[in-house]
């Protein structure tokens, strides 16, 4: 599947879109609806949503595409049961309807001395700063040896957190699950993406990153916003080894777009038997 612009990102109304993918997913047995022979519909009808919502069919119709409103927290609780949201994708679907700009991050976002010594204090266990537009601040010995050294081997476009599970040939052949990795990891950013609907800078990280590897799009248009969270990594060694690693995410208190993330070894993975270059 290709396209130079992907509709889900040019669209004008990212609510719609996401209103409409989640109804097409959902079964009608899935919502108490007894299915009518010889239906061929696969989701739910905007007649069905609207009802289930306990709003007009009209007034659905224009929320879905993409009229100037801004619907109000009832009618988007509504929705969210309607459809059977679990928490992170009813977060999503209010974040989507406020439209609330958000505080720009600072630019440039730079690793400060603190951090820094963090990442060194957390060696050998793996781990890295990204910042709200998943750029690679830095990271420690042991993360540029395991994932890539982002800093010295990567160009500027390509010191990257998305790009680097999405479009990079090293994560590719570093992940067991590369795919289900990539897909979850792009599900997140678009919950990122949502909290800074000012910055076109997430438009343009996406647009390259679509452009570079098709499949990608295929799996925002899926609309994701439940990834498998805090999963065990399963990562392959230059050796063929396969060692499983615990993700840890850390948020910075007075930077909550700045996130630490670490690795410790699972109980079927050591970390002290991996050799690296000193």
């Amino acid at each position: 599947m290709t396209t130079d612009v992907p509709l889900s990102v040019r669209t004008p109304s990212p609510l719609g879109e996401f209103l409409r993918a989640r109804r097409h997913e959902l079964a009608p047995e899935e919502v108490g609806i007894k299915r009518a022979k010889g239906r061929r519909r696969v989701g739910l009808s905007r007649t069905e949503v609207a009802e289930l919502a306990n709003i007009s069919v009209a007034y659905y119709d224009i929320i879905e595409r993409g009229r100037d409103l801004r619907p109000s927290k009832s009618v988007i609780d509504g929705l969210a049961r309607a459809l059977k949201l679990n928490a992170d994708g009813r977060s999503h679907l209010h974040a989507l309807a406020t439209g609330t700009p958000s505080r720009r991050p600072q630019a440039p976002e730079e690793l400060t001395e603190e951090l820094e010594e963090l990442l060194d204090s957390i060696d050998p266990n793996p781990a890295y700063v990204v910042g709200a537009r998943w750029d690679v601040l830095g990271a420690n010995h042991t993360a540029c040896q395991l994932f890539t050294d982002w800093e010295s081997k990567r160009n500027k476009r390509e010191r990257n957190l998305l790009w680097f599970y999405c479009c990079d040939p090293a994560a590719r052949s570093l992940f067991v699950d590369w795919e289900q990795e990539a897909a979850d990891q792009l599900a997140l950013f678009r919950e990122a993406y949502a909290r800074h609907p000012d910055d076109p800078s997430f438009k343009r990280i996406l647009d390259e990153i679509f452009k570079t590897n098709p499949d990608t799009v295929e799996w925002w248009e899926r609309h994701d916003t439940d990834p498998t969270r805090g999963r065990t990594k399963r990562i392959r060694l230059d050796t063929g080894q396969v060692i499983q690693l615990r993700q840890l995410v850390l948020q910075v208190l007075d930077e909550p777009d700045i996130r630490i993330i670490s690795y410790f070894a699972d109980v079927d993975g050591d970390l002290d038997d991996v050799e690296f270059d000193a």
